[in-house]
C-alpha cells in the first residue's frame, strides 16, 4: 500500500474517530468519548491506516 492509500484511510478512521466521540459523548457523557477514542482507534487500524510500515 502505497503512502497516499495510507493517509487516506487513516484520514477517514479519523473522521470515523470524530463522528463516533461526538456521538458518543452526547448519549453517554464521559465514558462514551472514552470508547468512541477506542473505537476510533480500532477503526483506523483495521482499516490500515497506520502510521508504521507493514512487512
Amino acid at each position: 500500500m502505497d503512502e497516499k492509500a495510507r493517509f487516506r484511510r487513516f484520514g477517514y478512521g479519523m473522521a470515523a474517530t470524530v463522528v463516533l466521540v461526538l456521538v458518543a459523548g452526547y448519549f453517554f457523557g464521559s465514558i462514551g468519548v472514552t470508547f468512541g477514542l477506542m473505537a476510533g482507534l480500532v477503526i483506523t487500524l483495521l482499516a490500515g491506516g497506520g502510521l508504521s510500515r507493514k512487512g
